[in-house]
């Protein structure tokens, strides 16, 4: 029998199938468990061996493959439909399934995979598909509200939540740590103990910079840049204003909320469609292309410096300009 798990919760999938490993040990022993987290570096003769095989002096066999990463665009390109020749491990996985035998449990996990590929229509025309997932933050809420209970207040999960762009695995691991130390957590601590993702940093950073809170923001990019290097920060600074500049673009052609956040896979950041900041569209503009002219000069040498602490220097004359006319 073969098994799915997936969809986009991390955490959800790797506690389902954690819960799948204790209960065999406990029924059948650990002899015949076998899960694979690195599928990448396994020898093809070694996933024929333990997945076509039965099992030795049990009564059933399980076989756990992880497949981490989401599919990569070159490896879409090889499940394409016009590449039947593709020879990839994902392919071979899939030659196997025929071949299970009985009282072999094949439990495959894989985290938002592509449904495009052939691997993916092939697992799904022969596998029981269990989805994991999670559609927005108020769903991060409650699983964390109910794992925890009493040991962490509703503020504490909600700087948590932030600090950690919704990523639940994370989320999760700091709380553990905190546990150690605090018998209940507050905001207090998570605020005091946790460090914010770059992402959140940067999301903070940006909301100042839309609100011309020049002070505030250039505060917000010291800290940041304690911990992060320049070019880093540049980078994501330039990534997520080009999702502001996204969605002030598509308001202007009066595009409707839910058109917005499904054309720029907003997920959990919907609410940023809705929000006013002082900053208008064409100062907003004004101010990437600032940004993105720093990026040119320093690429043809036209920068006078070349530091670290110049660049700074440089990425900070460009945010006063905003609140100049």
């Amino acid at each position: 029998m073969i098994y799915f798990f997936t969809w986009n919760s991390d955490f959800l999938v790797k506690q389902k199938v954690l819960n799948w490993k204790n209960q065999f040990i406990s029924k059948y022993g650990d002899f015949n468990l076998l899960h694979i987290k690195n599928f990448d570096t396994v020898d093809n003769n070694f996933l024929t061996l333990n997945i076509t095989s039965t099992s030795f002096l049990s009564e059933k066999k399980l076989v756990i493959i992880d497949i981490d990463a989401p599919i990569k665009k070159t490896e879409i390109e090889v499940w394409s439909e016009e590449d039947d020749s593709s020879n990839s491990k994902l392919d071979y996985l899939a030659s196997l399934f025929n071949k299970i035998p009985d009282d072999n449990i094949l439990l495959i996990s894989a985290i938002n995979p592509d449904k495009r590929t052939k691997f993916y229509k092939a697992i799904t025309k022969i596998a029981k598909i269990e989805e994991f997932n999670i559609k927005d933050n108020h769903e991060i809420y409650w699983i964390i509200s109910r794992t925890y209970d009493k040991k962490i207040t509703r503020e504490a999960i909600e700087t948590l939540i932030s600090y950690k762009s919704w990523n639940l695995t994370k989320i999760v691991s700091e709380i553990e740590k905190l546990l150690i130390t605090f018998i209940k957590i507050d905001k207090k601590e998570v605020v005091e103990n946790i460090v914010p993702e770059l992402e959140e940093s940067i999301f903070q950073l940006i909301d100042d910079l839309l609100s011309k809170n020049i002070v505030e923001a250039t505060k917000k990019m010291n800290i940041i840049l304690n911990d992060t290097n320049i070019y880093a920060f540049y980078n994501n600074l330039l990534a997520n204003l080009r999702t502001s500049i996204y969605i002030y673009h598509l308001k202007n052609l009066w595009q409707s909320t839910t058109n917005i956040s499904e054309s720029l896979n907003l997920w959990n950041k919907t609410f940023l469609i809705t929000k006013n900041y002082r900053i208008n569209y064409n100062e907003l503009k004004r101010f990437y292309i600032r940004l993105l002219n720093l990026d040119k000069k320093m690429k043809s040498w036209k920068l006078m410096w070349t530091e670290e602490s110049d660049f700074k220097y440089e990425i900070e004359n460009v945010i006063i300009k905003i609140i100049s006319r």
